[in-house]
């Protein structure tokens, strides 16, 4: 395929795409950590090719970004985005430590400005509770993102600030989103968005325990404990999300899935190391059901994606 061909294909990527390649790369860290590197750098090599394609759509495209970012859940969902330049920036680090950096610090930059925007736009200008869907959540936690793979970048102060936000941000938008679910319905073409109900209570929980250097019990079996029935939930409809034909929306379901089991290893790990060896070994075996299971949905979401791009 020509290179003005693939440019012109790329106006034409799917927001979705982004999140699904955000949810494969956060996916491979659990691989890497069983002894599947090679994993890792697979998925981390998609995620290059993903953010370019996205980059260039951006770019080169920038009325069509600029249409799809006009409507509330493709805008939220945008923040993969730089969610994803984060996590290609931390993977990058080992090999070009300034490079790897600099990206990392540009993804938190344009994600910022993503979420005044966004604020702007859809909640002091126009809000509109039926777009008011988990999706938000992207923007407004998915910088935590940068704490959950910046670990090596050496900024205490910065990640402190970015998780203390994250968590109050959490808790200032859960009790309305709570109420939101339960009081209007949610329509077909974002139903999947109910799956990011886990992606900010996971990020809260890793964040916490990698900036934090004395983590409070109860603070991470309160995140854990809400991370787990936010995952029973999404379980317990995982049957409704696939009766629909595949759309779009159906990427809802990769990263917030894949930020789950990042979080029972971190969580087993942490109940390892304070002495609870019995807990900890549940907690090991629920992450190990929870991958097989994302594994199966991103592996899914992906190849439709890809079906619907180069042969439908």
């Amino acid at each position: 395929m020509r290179i003005g061909n693939i440019i012109e294909r790329c106006e034409n990527l799917p927001v979705g795409v982004i999140a699904t390649a955000l949810g494969a790369v956060t996916l491979s860290t659990p691989y890497h950590l069983i002894g599947f590197p090679l994993v890792r750098h697979i998925f981390s090599l998609i995620g290059i090719v993903v953010l370019i394609l996205a980059t260039i759509k951006i770019t080169l495209h920038h009325k069509t970004f600029a249409k799809e970012y006009g409507n509330v859940v493709p805008a939220s969902l945008y923040g993969a985005y730089t969610m994803l330049m984060m996590s290609m920036g931390a993977y990058a680090f080992t090999y070009f430590p300034h490079f790897g950096k600099t990206l990392w610090l540009i993804g938190i930059g344009l994600h910022a400005i993503l979420i005044v925007v966004f604020t702007y736009r859809n909640v002091i200008k126009n809000f509109n509770i039926n777009s008011f869907v988990p999706s938000w959540f992207v923007t407004y936690n998915g910088i935590m993102v940068s704490t959950v793979v910046g670990g090596a970048m050496n900024e205490p102060q910065l990640s402190k600030i970015i998780l203390y936000y994250g968590i109050a941000v959490f808790f200032i938008i859960i009790p309305f989103m709570i109420r939101r679910l339960i009081m209007v319905p949610v329509p077909e073409l974002v139903i999947h968005t109910k799956t990011v109900l886990i992606a900010p209570i996971g990020l809260c929980l890793i964040s916490y325990l990698n900036v934090i250097k004395d983590p409070n019990k109860y603070v991470v079996l309160g995140f854990y404990g809400m991370m787990f029935l936010a995952l029973v939930y999404v379980l317990l409809h995982i049957p409704k999300f696939f009766s629909y034909d595949f759309h779009p929306g159906f990427a809802g379901t990769t990263f917030p899935m894949a930020v789950g089991v990042v979080g029972s290893f971190k969580m087993s790990e942490y109940l390892a190391k304070i002495g609870d060896i019995n807990l900890s070994l549940i907690v090991k075996d629920i992450s190990g059901l929870q991958m097989y299971i994302t594994t199966v949905i991103i592996g899914f979401v992906f190849y439709n994606f890809l079906k619907k791009m180069f042969i439908d």
